[in-house]
């Protein structure tokens, strides 16, 4: 089947346009296997061109849109599955690390890879060998989906705060060539009381139609998305929904949506993630915060139900992995393997599913990506695999077929936690 996309016509470009510069970006939003969004920001307006193709600058594509803007937003289509695309803004030229390989179709088999990253904007030495472990650890296999887990940027979460701590550090390596999908944390919320002015929701673009697969939400707090044969849902566990509701309310306008979403998923992989855990004794302890006491009674239900293989979050500035739980809804001390655990283990933190019989979900904070903190006196959980507080880093994720092996990389390069699920 041809693909078709609307181009517009080609105009010279003003000379005052040729001289504006690029303060922010390129980066990559709301990429599936035939589309995708490239956004950038330029110190004065100017109109957006984006040329792309395969062999750039040879048999290049183009769109324009004539409005002038700091901000740009350009959809590129028409693109085929698993397919690596460059592009330029502006000029008709090739550069090295502005490209983009599009998803592999819905439902495919074929191995990708995650980057999960929380609590990381801080300017701090720790972000930075994080990000440095991560650059050279996917030198031979990159990412194909770059996840955040909230408090993004340090402070407030303003706009300032992002491009320092964010942008400026991640786009020579990442940005420009990571498709990103954002999750946004309690700090993320202090910019502005009024969310829809908040920076989070200026500078990202997140599938509210259903258009990279899963649930139409109609908003970019919460949405959902496909990689090949993996369902991604990202929940927002820090915004009060239209109805007056937050998503500790089971049977509010986020929960519901969530329901229905994870109701109609058929893909064998489901991944859920969210800011605040519901088991933490980290920085927070999830036994006495009220907030995520009630995540744990009211949504862990929910992910349980439809059989959520891994919940990630962050909050917390540690690295904690439980064994596979179902059935934990009270605090820490409750917890008995001999009731909660539901897991064939072939040997240690390597796991199989069976689907007739009751799975237990892994869940991970993963708060340490520019972040360091204290740990409670009951650190670490009673139902935790691996934890510490010690190091920072972040969590790859790779997915191939029915198997899935998560490897925690800390700050200094090296593998200090690995697992796996094998279905």
């Amino acid at each position: 089947m041809k693909h078709f996309i609307i181009l517009l016509v080609l105009g010279a470009i003003p000379a005052w346009a040729q001289q504006a510069k690029i303060v922010r970006g390129p980066y990559l939003q709301n990429f599936t296997s035939t589309s995708g969004v490239i956004r950038w920001r330029t110190d004065v307006p100017t109109d957006s061109r984006v040329y792309y193709g395969k062999e750039l600058p040879r048999n290049a594509k183009s769109v324009h849109d004539a409005r002038l803007t700091t901000e740009h937003e350009v959809k590129i289509s028409g693109l085929q599955a698993n397919q690596t695309y460059f592009y330029s803004i502006a000029k008709l030229e090739k550069v090295s690390n502005q490209f983009v390989k599009t998803l592999p179709k819905p439902g495919s088999q074929q191995a990708i890879r995650i980057w999960a990253l929380g609590d990381f904007g801080t300017g701090s030495k720790n972000q930075l060998l994080v990000r440095d472990a991560v650059k050279d650890f996917v030198k031979e296999k990159p990412i194909d989906a770059w996840i955040w887990l909230g408090d993004n940027a340090y402070g407030s979460g303003k706009d300032v705060e992002y491009q320092k701590n964010v942008f400026e550090i991640y786009q020579e390596d990442f940005f420009p060539n990571t498709k990103l999908w954002p999750n946004p944390g309690n700090h993320d919320y202090k910019d502005n009381p009024d969310s829809k002015k908040l920076a989070y929701y200026q500078n990202f673009t997140m599938p509210m139609n259903g258009e990279a697969g899963g649930l139409k939400s109609g908003t970019e707090a919460y949405y959902s998305f496909n990689i090949g044969n993996v369902h991604f849902v990202s929940v927002n566990s820090e915004e009060t929904s239209e109805d007056g509701t937050s998503i500790v309310d089971s049977t509010g306008q986020q929960a519901q949506w969530l329901k229905r979403d994870l109701a109609a998923n058929k893909l064998p992989w489901t991944i859920v993630y969210f800011h605040e855990p519901p088991y933490s004794k980290g920085s927070h302890d999830t036994d006495t915060d009220e907030e995520m006491t009630k995540v744990r009674q009211q949504i862990v239900p929910i992910l349980e139900r439809y059989r959520v293989d891994l919940v990630l979050a962050g909050h917390s500035h540690s690295y904690e992995r439980t064994v596979p739980i179902r059935g934990h809804l009270g605090q820490n001390e409750s917890f008995d393997p001999n009731k909660h655990v539901f897991a064939k283990e072939i040997k240690p933190n390597h796991y199989v599913v069976d689907k007739s019989s009751a799975q237990g979900t892994i869940y991970i904070v993963a708060g340490s990506g520019g972040q360091l903190g204290k740990s409670q006196p009951s650190f670490p959980l009673k139902s935790s695999a691996f934890s510490t507080v010690a190091l920072g880093g972040s969590l790859i994720l790779d997915i191939a077929g029915k198997k899935l092996v998560g490897k925690w990389l800390g700050s200094d390069g090296k593998v200090h936690d690995a697992f796996s699920i094998q279905k």
